[in-house]
This record gives structure tokens, C-alpha cells and sequence, in this order.
């Protein structure tokens, strides 16, 4: 085994040798990139806050690869290395390019200036990370929480027999019912998406507005109570100071 500088051991024997990056993998990881990146765009545009994408897709790639004869743990981690480039790439987009709009340096979203930013911004990225990969994942001693949680779901599936499928299966089942309730919301409008109440004092408009999706319940679960907490002060502080002094004001 071999031993890093702060002492971790590696998953697997430096003597055992795994096929890594091969063409069921690279397929399954641009496939889920697009999926994913797809979905983060989506809801961070709706909520302003995205979710991490590396863990659902170790969880699907999981299930995917063992469909094939061969499939190892490396070629696990490569697909959910894609996965997540891919969201992190929508994260960058959706939170810069819109910004460019609303304070009107941009009249329009042009999809070759779009994906050009992209794909310049991505190959950046790539680039900054090979000088500071060291520093930051060697040299310091830094906790990456999202990785290790990441790791640890994939070593969590390399060990479970290949029949248990209890982690895509709750993300089917999810995802079948919150489809079923957005196309109730937007599809048949039997449902509402959001609560909205409005009231006047004076010369000052007072206002409490809420969406009412899975997709927003979810990336409340995932976030956690303390980001959950700082959204929903953010969201009081502009609804009941931050409205009625602009609408009495202005």
C-alpha cells in the first residue's frame, strides 16, 4: 500500500492494476454531465443555489457499470469526475451570464458567445488545477468534505453486492414523483407552484412569497439546516426591509 503524506492509504493496492478510463466510462460520464449539468441549470436559476452532482452520479454510475461484465471502482470515479465538471461548469454560467443582462452589458443570450466562455472557462479551470493540485490536496491539510463524501459512497458501492440497488432506486422514485407533481403544476395546473400573499401599510408594500417544488425541497435537505437558515433570513430581510423600503421609497 502506498502512504500520502498525511498518512491516508490509498483505496487500492498500487500492485493491482484496473482499467480506468474506457469507453463505457466516458460515455456514461458525458451522458450524465449533460443530464446533470442540465438540472443544475435549472435549479439555480430558480433558487439561485446549486447542489453538487458528484454523489448522484457515483450512485447511477454504480448501477449503470454493473450492468456490464467488468466494471471497477475506478471506472466509477471517472464517470462522476465527469459528471460533476459538467455542473461545475453550469454553476459558472448561469451565476456570470445573466449578471451580464440585468446590468445590461448584454441585450440577449447569443449560444456561440455562451459556449464559447464555456468551454474557454472550462480549459482554464483544468489548467489552474494541475499547479494547484499539490498545494491544495498534498501539501495542506485540507478537509474537501464533498470529496471525501464522494469516496466514500463509491467504496460504499465497490463493497455491496451488485444486486442491491436500494441508492438509484430511491433516485427513480424521486425523480418519478417529482415529475409527476411538477407535470401537475405546470401541465395540468392542479397544483400550485408557489404561495404568495401581498398587504400595504402606508406607502410600503409588505410581501411573503414561497415555491412549492420537490426540486426546492430537496436542495434544502442536501444544503442542510445552517445554509437552509441563511437563505431563509436572506429571503426576510428582502421581503419585509429590503421591499417596503424600496416601494416607499421609490
Amino acid at each position: 500500500m502506498i502512504t500520502s503524506k498525511q498518512g491516508f492509504q490509498p483505496y487500492i493496492s498500487a500492485s493491482k492494476t484496473l482499467p480506468e478510463t474506457t469507453l463505457k466510462a466516458v460515455l456514461l460520464g458525458i451522458l450524465l454531465a449533460i443530464v446533470l449539468a442540465g438540472s443544475t441549470a435549472y435549479l439555480g436559476l430558480k433558487m439561485g443555489q446549486t447542489i453538487s452532482a458528484s454523489i448522484p452520479a457515483a450512485v447511477i454510475s454504480m448501477t449503470v457499470l454493473r450492468m456490464f461484465r467488468q466494471s471497477n471502482i475506478l471506472e466509477n470515479n471517472i464517470v462522476q469526475t465527469i459528471a460533476s465538471a459538467g455542473y461545475v461548469v453550469a454553476s459558472g454560467i448561469i451565476f456570470t451570464i445573466p449578471a451580464l443582462i440585468v446590468m445590461g452589458y448584454w441585450q440577449e443570450f447569443g449560444y456561440w458567445q455562451i459556449t464559447t466562455i464555456a468551454i474557454v472557462g472550462g480549459g482554464l479551470g483544468v489548467l489552474f488545477s494541475v499547479p494547484l493540485r499539490r498545494a491544495l490536496i498534498i501539501d495542506e491539510q485540507l478537509k474537501f468534505p464533498e470529496g471525501v463524501a464522494a469516496a466514500e459512497v463509491l467504496k460504499a458501492g465497490d463493497q455491496v453486492s451488485s444486486k442491491d440497488k436500494t441508492g438509484v432506486g430511491t433516485l427513480a422514485a424521486g425523480a418519478l414523483c417529482a415529475s409527476i407533481f411538477k407535470f401537475c403544476q405546470t401541465g395540468l395546473h392542479v397544483l400550485g407552484e408557489s404561495i404568495q400573499g401581498w398587504f400595504s401599510i402606508g406607502g410600503a408594500v409588505f410581501g411573503l412569497s414561497s415555491g412549492f417544488t420537490f426540486s426546492m425541497m430537496g436542495a434544502g435537505y442536501i444544503v442542510g439546516m445552517q445554509v437552509a437558515i441563511n437563505l431563509l433570513v436572506g429571503a426576510a430581510l428582502a421581503w419585509f426591509i429590503g421591499v417596503p423600503l424600496y416601494t416607499a421609497c421609490f
